[in-house]
């Protein structure tokens, strides 16, 4: 079975959905940007999801290798999905050494790690509130990149907006990129949310 999907949180929704879609008999294959193959099967499996594009390529590496050798099957799915690229390069002042620059070779398209759990309960592939602080102060990064991003695009189109006499074409335009801004900075928001909670957490514990 293949299946075409969009997520407007890519990091948390997708684990969800995988999980879903396990419970319904089928497993996962492979996954090509937005597109998901998945086999049926008898046996229960459930997916857990890590955001990894802030680690630097070396750091995945031995990651990856690592759960592999335990015999655990991973898959690598895109933050940015529906940007299909063949030697794209991305700065990411917020990533671990060579991750500053993704590249399509390395790992642009390729920000979220899914590994796959025997059994219907998925497992937390992060459990110490240290490393869930940095988890999603890392994810708290990312959106921020993409959010300052959209953001200028909006008042860009806003400023269109005012020139043009309040053209219609470009109300609507501008609409569309105020509501891509407001949804980027609900997942802003909650990220950060995160990010403090944990945060906070792991300082009481230490």
């Amino acid at each position: 079975m293949q299946k075409i999907k969009f997520f407007l949180d890519p990091i948390s929704d997708l684990e969800t959905w995988l999980n879903e879609t396990a419970k319904k008999g089928y497993r996962l294959k492979a996954i090509n940007n937005f597109v998901y193959n998945f086999e049926k099967t008898d046996k229960n499996y459930s997916y857990s999801t890590q955001f990894i594009g802030a680690n630097s390529s070396s750091e995945n590496d031995s990651y990856i290798q690592m759960l592999k050798e335990n015999g655990t099957r991973v898959y690598r799915a895109p933050l940015n999905q529906g940007s299909i690229v063949f030697g794209k390069v991305r700065f990411r002042p917020y990533a671990h050494g060579d991750g500053k620059i993704a590249n399509s070779f390395q790992g642009f398209n390729k920000e979220i790690l899914v590994v796959e759990n025997n059994g219907k309960e998925p497992q937390k592939l992060l459990t110490d509130n240290s490393d869930l602080a940095e988890h999603y102060k890392n994810i708290k990064n990312a959106y921020l990149q993409g959010f300052i991003i959209v953001f200028a695009l909006f008042v860009f189109s806003a400023y269109k907006v005012y020139k043009s006499n309040f053209e219609v074409s470009k109300i609507i335009l501008s609409g569309i990129i105020g509501l891509v801004t407001l949804i980027v900075a609900s997942i802003l928001y909650k990220a950060q949310k995160n990010y403090k909670k944990y945060k906070k957490e792991s300082e009481l514990t230490d």
